[in-house]
């Protein structure tokens, strides 16, 4: 059966066709979404560029897409959170000749894909972790910052969606209580998990460092970041590069709290089958999260004991969403021939 699977981003997605049981994709394409009125547009270029190559009929299709889903099955539809969008699994269903459609939030899509991916795509943080089968808890900081639970039942993982990046950030000590201070007066009161663990984290950590003055910037640091396309990208550069002392703090606090939260995910979903940090974003401050995120993860007084049992894997890759809406494609084609 002919499977097509989709990550769909607000400035690119990626659209792929595979054949069951074959490990790589029989046609690939990214393309840049805002070049597109709609979806309808984008997925009948794709398709014209895929019929030149006379790969056969769709069966099966799954999309991840930043949005929240409303509906289930055939009656899905989401309405993009960064495009003037709306996707219904119907409607692409049609365009596809009949093919099933299932849409997912991009982040449940992540999560399947890290759930998904092989130990040596992995790195482990907790050595001393048993690896068990069971629920999952994932956590992955991108434009935003996505958490979701994965209910296991004994043969496969059920996503349970959630808005946790959304909760209060709570600080571990006086250098994040005055991160807090300073980011209630940034952003006018309420600091989310997500105000800091994100992309746009990078350089609220970073004007914080120079604001409590726990560091020396790099000479030229505002004319350097007023200049550049990615100043959350250029602070993580410096960091890397130890060339500015604010930025090797911003992202250490980054990897502190991100490692914290973690924790705080696992104390309410009880994960034995792992904690897994997804992403990209964790690839470029690996050296930071190595050094930082497990001390904050298991620092939760009474009950380090038992989070010292749990998994905590870093899935540092950016084709996450499309192997995850690859693997719900394959979940929703197991179901097919079942019902067959």
């Amino acid at each position: 059966m002919m499977i097509l699977a989709g990550d769909i981003g607000g400035t690119r997605s990626r659209l792929a066709l595979f054949v069951a049981g074959e490990p790589a994709a029989r046609f690939e394409q990214t393309l840049p979404s805002r070049d597109y009125a709609g979806f309808a547009a984008m997925l009948s270029s794709f398709l014209e560029l895929a019929g030149r190559h006379d790969h056969g009929r769709i069966e099966v299709a799954a999309f991840g897409i930043a949005g929240p889903v409303q509906g289930e099955g055939d009656a899905a539809r989401v309405q993009a959170t960064n495009l003037p969008w709306t996707l219904e699994a119907a409607t692409i269903g049609q365009a596809l000749g009949g093919a099933r459609v299932r849409l997912i939030n991009d982040l449940i899509a992540v999560g399947l894909g890290a759930l998904a991916s092989p130990l040596d795509r992995r790195v482990n943080l907790n050595p001393e972790a048993t690896p068990a089968t069971g629920h999952a808890a994932v956590i992955a900081p991108g434009t935003g910052l996505g958490e979701a639970l994965f209910f296991h039942d004994g043969d496969r993982h059920h996503p349970m969606p959630s808005e946790g990046g959304h909760c209060d950030f709570g600080p571990n000590d006086e250098r994040e209580a005055a991160l807090l201070s300073y980011l209630r007066g940034r952003f006018g009161g309420h600091v989310s998990y997500e105000r800091i663990l994100s992309g746009d984290g990078f350089s609220s950590l970073y004007a914080f460092a120079r604001h409590a003055e726990l560091g020396r910037p790099t000479p030229g640091a505002d004319g350097q970041l007023s200049a550049a396309s990615d100043p959350n990208a250029l602070v993580t550069q410096w960091a890397n590069r130890g060339e500015d002392e604010c930025a090797v703090i911003a992202c250490r606090l980054f990897a502190r709290i991100l490692g914290a939260e973690a924790g705080n995910l696992a104390l309410k979903s009880l994960p034995t089958g792992g904690v897994f940090i997804a992403g990209a974003i964790v690839g470029h401050i690996m050296p930071f999260v190595r050094e930082q995120a497990l001390e904050a993860f298991l620092d939760k007084g009474r009950f380090a004991t038992m989070l010292g049992r749990l998994p905590l894997w870093v899935v540092a890759d950016g084709n996450l969403g499309l192997a995850g809406a690859r693997r719900l494609a394959e979940q929703e084609m197991d179901s097919t021939r079942v019902e067959r």
